[in-house]
Parts: structure tokens; sequence; C-alpha cells
């Protein structure tokens, strides 16, 4: 209970070829699943749930299935992925460093790097869909959910079935 679970995979139609996908899952007990999923081009994201069927607007929460926006990604997440691995190399060599102020040094940098990044992946490329990685409230009130959700989905480019 009260346990939220979102997984964001790099997806691609051939085996072993870099994904052209994000999927961005949800996973919430007593909830149907939703899934989003994000070109890493610039274009059309279509989300669905586990279940068929069409969502009433204007809240991918409020079934998990059908919902269709449109927007435009900021940043390709290549980018972001070629930024990430040039990070994970550059700690890997850092972490060969035995001068301390040097380490410490290189550090700093990388950690500032990697929050830049992360601000990058949330902002640019997840956009209006980064909410679907924050945590339901204890007591949703849903109609108040949808009021508030209504206009940044609509200026993402959301719109209903």
């Amino acid at each position: 209970s009260g346990v939220t679970v979102c997984v964001l995979t790099l997806a691609g139609l051939q085996p072993g070829s870099a994904g052209d996908t994000l999927l961005l899952t949800r996973l919430e007990k007593d909830a149907a699943p939703l899934s989003i999923r994000i070109p890493t081009a610039r274009g059309k994201v279509r989300a669905g749930g586990g279940r068929g069927g069409s969502c009433p607007p204007p809240t991918p929460r409020a079934c998990g299935a059908g919902v269709t926006a449109l927007f435009l990604l900021q940043v390709p997440l290549r980018s972001v992925l070629s930024d990430f691995e040039a990070i994970l190399k550059e700690q890997k060599e850092a972490n060969g460093c035995t001068d301390k102020q040097d380490w410490w040094l290189r550090r700093s940098q990388l950690d500032h790097r990697m929050k830049s990044l992360i601000e990058t992946l949330e902002t640019q490329v997840l956009g209006c869909w980064r909410g679907a990685l924050l945590p339901a409230p204890p007591q949703p009130a849903l109609d108040e959910e949808v009021a508030l959700l209504h206009p940044e989905l609509g200026r993402c480019g959301w719109s209903h079935p």
C-alpha cells in the first residue's frame, strides 16, 4: 500500500539496436498499469495502459488507457544518453585518481553535470509526462487533480480522444 513503481525503458524494434522510444511505465496497487510511449525524435506521444478503451478527459491517471498527446521534445534522447555515457566514462577515470583534491574536484564537476542531465531529462525529454513519476496523493481528489492537470497537459499539446 502506498508504493508506486515507475520504470523508464529505452525500447527499439530490433534486438541489439539502439532504442528509438522511451517507455514510461507506472504501476500502482489497485490501479491499471499506465504506459506512456515517448518517441526519442520530435513528434507524437501516445499513452496506453493495461486495459483497452478510451480515457475520459483530461488526465491519463483517470483510467490508464487510450491517452494521446502531441508535443515536441526539446532535446533528443540520444543526446541525453550520450552525455550520460560520457559522465560514466569520466567517473571510471576519476575513480583511478590518487590525489584527493583532484578526485574531489572531478567528483564535484561530475555531480554538477549529472544534476544538469537529470534536469534536462525531466524538463526537455519527459516534459509534461514527468508528473507520471510523482507519487499519488494519499487521498486523491480526482476532480481537483483533473482541474489542475488539464491546463498543463493542454500546454503540452494533449487533447482527449
